[in-house]
Order: structure tokens, then sequence, then C-alpha cells
């Protein structure tokens, strides 16, 4: 018979090996690109092509290290912690946490009314966070767009986020909270563990996440229970 382990033991796990592997990680790609600083001394031409591979995949563990950490943050998420929340707040402060990327992007994020529901502050704001990620990595060659909008459906508050970039392929579609995967060629390296962070937030605040394919773009949903 299997070993069962509790999310908090699979989270405890995570974060130990994310600090080790962290570590290492950082460690090999600043002191590759310590060796590739202009004015250091003159490298053979393919030693040097060789060493911008390690600084490239030492930026890609980067990634995937930071997103299993944030993984394993998500699954400790316990209804303990839960408090009354504004989403607009928290959605103003994953804006401000993307801002740099949103300029340089040329981004516009617009939104409706959203509701006060009850839950953990600083994931709800995550999940935010990663939804509009998600959606500026998918947006294509045009600027990216995206709206955040609210409705209240028997009991539930139904978030919508909507983008205007690639979409994903449908028979896809269903597999992209999933960890690890990639719902299209994105911009720049990720490490496919967004939307599954999403999907464990949202769960533990008793609630679902989908998406659907309008034309042209994606639409997440997901529901967070109203308490009352």
């Amino acid at each position: 018979m299997g070993t069962e382990f509790s999310d908090v033991q699979v989270s405890d796990l995570l974060l130990r090996a994310c600090h080790d592997l962290r570590s290492a990680a950082r460690g090999l790609r600043t002191h590759s690109e310590l060796l590739l600083r202009p004015g250091q001394t003159a490298l053979d031409p393919e030693l040097e092509r060789r060493l911008g591979f390690v600084v490239d995949g030492a930026r890609k563990m980067d990634a995937l290290i930071e997103g299993l950490a944030n993984y394993s943050i998500a699954l400790r998420t316990e209804s303990g912690t839960f408090e009354r929340v504004r989403l607009p707040i928290l959605l103003r402060g994953a804006l401000r946490k993307l801002d740099a990327e949103l300029k340089s992007r040329g981004a516009q994020v617009t939104y409706g009314d959203l509701p006060e529901v009850t839950g953990h502050a600083d994931r709800l704001q995550q999940l935010l966070e990663h939804l509009l990620r998600n959606s500026l990595v998918h947006s294509g060659e045009e600027p990216p767009r995206v709206h955040v909008s609210a409705d209240h459906d028997a009991g539930f508050w139904r978030i919508a986020v909507r983008d205007h970039g690639t979409g994903v392929d449908p028979a896809t579609l269903e597999k992209i909270f999933e960890p690890f995967e990639h719902a299209t060629a994105s911009r720049q390296p990720t490490a496919g563990l967004g939307l599954a962070i999403c999907r464990a937030i949202v769960e533990r605040h008793g609630g679902r996440i989908w998406a659907e394919l309008p034309d042209p773009g994606l639409t997440v949903y997901l529901t967070l229970p109203d308490l009352g």
C-alpha cells in the first residue's frame, strides 16, 4: 500500500528542495555570467557559446524553482487564515507588481465591479497576478488587452479574466491547469506552473476554475464562495 502525503507535507518537501536547488542554480548562473562579462579575459568563441547555454539553462532553472516554490505555498492555503478581502484592492496590488511588464508591452488592463470575498489575501492576489501574467506571455504580437469582471450566481462569485491573445489549441483546453503544461509558445521562458498554482488556490478556497475560448483569445473563469 502506498504512502499518502498531505498537502502540507508535499509543500514542506517542495520548499526544502527549492531552497537547496535555488542556491545551486544561482551560483552556477552567477559564475557563468561573470566569465561572460565584458572586459574579462578573452574567451574562445566556442567556450563563450557554451557558457551562454549554461546561463540560459540556469535562468530556466530559476523560473522552474520559483514556480515550484509558489506552487508549494499555494498548497498550504488553509481556511483558518481566511478573512474578508476586497478583490479590487488585490487586483490593484497585482497590477503594481506587474507594472514594468505591463508598460513594456503597452498592455491595457480594465476591470468592472469586483466583489468582497472571504479568503487569504496574499494567495488571492497571487492568483490574480498569475492570471494576468498568463495573458501577457500568451498575447501574441499585439499589445495585450485584458478585462476582469465578476457576476453573482447561486451563492458564488464568478470571476472572468478575458484576453485577446493567441488562445490555445481546443484539444489542450482541459490540460492547461495541470503542472508543467505550456498552453502555447510564449514570449519568455515559463515554468508551466502559473495556471496550476491558480487551480490550487481556487480549489482551496472552495471554488473551481476552467477556461473557454472566445474569438479571439482565452477567458479563464473561477468561482469563489459568497459567504455573506
